[in-house]
C-alpha cells in the first residue's frame, strides 16, 4: 500500500503548486487491485515570510508519502523531495482526473514485459 500526497486548492478540487499549497490530501493506493481510497488530510503550516523557504513546510508535512501529486514544483523542491524518497508527479487540473491518470500509467505499466 502506498500513499499518496496531493497538492490541492479550491476545497480539495484541483492541483496546487507544491511550495504554496495549505494542504494535501493523502489518498492510500494499494497496488494490486489499483484501487484508492481517502486517507486523511494533512495541513502544511506557512509563515509567508518573505525569507522563508514555503516548499520545506510542504516537503515536511508529506514526509509519511510515497508519491505526491502537484501542479507544480521548483527544481530545488524537486530534488530535496525526492531525495527523501519521495516520487514527483507534476499535472494540472482536477484532482480525480490527476489520480485516473496516476492509475492509468500504472495499469499500462503492468503490460510491459521485459
Amino acid at each position: 500500500m502506498k500513499r499518496i500526497g496531493v497538492a490541492v486548492k479550491e476545497n480539495g478540487k484541483r492541483l496546487e503548486h507544491f511550495g504554496i499549497s495549505e494542504y494535501f490530501i493523502v489518498y492510500k493506493y494499494n497496488e494490486k487491485n489499483h484501487n484508492i481510497q481517502y486517507d486523511n488530510i494533512i495541513f502544511s503550516l506557512k509563515d509567508h515570510r518573505p525569507d522563508s523557504e514555503e516548499w520545506e513546510k510542504s516537503a515536511d508535512s508529506i514526509k509519511d508519502c510515497d508519491i505526491v501529486i502537484c501542479e507544480k514544483i521548483g527544481v530545488v523542491a524537486k530534488a530535496e523531495v525526492e531525495r527523501r524518497g519521495i516520487k514527483v508527479i507534476e499535472s494540472e487540473g482536477l484532482v480525480e482526473e490527476a489520480l485516473d491518470d496516476f492509475i492509468n500509467v500504472q495499469k499500462r505499466k503492468e503490460k510491459i514485459k521485459f
